[in-house]
């Protein structure tokens, strides 16, 4: 039972009451399956657009507030003893509806700390790059193909 769930069309070719149970069961399913197909379509076609977005350098999501510049220039003046709630005060943001304000003190604060945890890797990922089929091997890729084509099949012995 479906919970007495009923589908009415009030007009066009196939206007009636339509039931999940019995003869309207096949009505619902290919009612199911479109909505599928919709839903695959949409997908996809999202998924298009944030790979043409991210070929353009735009990864979506919210601006840094404390760019690496500003991080660079906070770490200075923390360095030389200059109060943290200074330091936010000689900061500007330069992008997002805060622009032209200076950050938190919290922000600073927290960036400050990502910083100081910092562990010789870069303080924030670098924009991936998404390489096309059609686009030449760098060579890094070329080395490691070459050492993967060098190396026996995991399953010589089986052939």
């Amino acid at each position: 039972m479906h919970g007495g769930i009923q589908l009415e069309l009030l007009t066009g070719p196939l206007t009636g009451i339509y039931d999940p149970n019995g003869m309207g069961a096949m009505f619902f399913a290919v009612l199911a399956v479109a909505g599928q197909i919709e839903r695959n379509y949409t997908r996809e076609k999202t998924l298009e657009g944030q790979v043409i977005a991210a070929s353009k350098g735009n990864h979506g999501g919210r601006p840094k507030v404390i760019d690496d510049d500003m991080l660079t220039f906070a770490v200075a003046f923390k360095d030389k003893g200059v109060p943290v709630p200074e330091i936010a005060k000689k900061l500007t943001i330069k992008v997002g509806k805060n622009a032209g304000k200076s950050p938190s003190v919290a922000s600073l604060y927290q960036a400050l700390a990502e910083a100081a945890a910092d562990d010789g890797l870069p303080l924030r990922p670098k924009p991936v790059r998404i390489r096309r089929p059609e686009d030449p091997l760098t060579p890094e890729e070329i080395d490691l193909r070459e050492r993967l084509q060098a190396q026996p099949h995991p399953n010589a012995e089986l052939r």
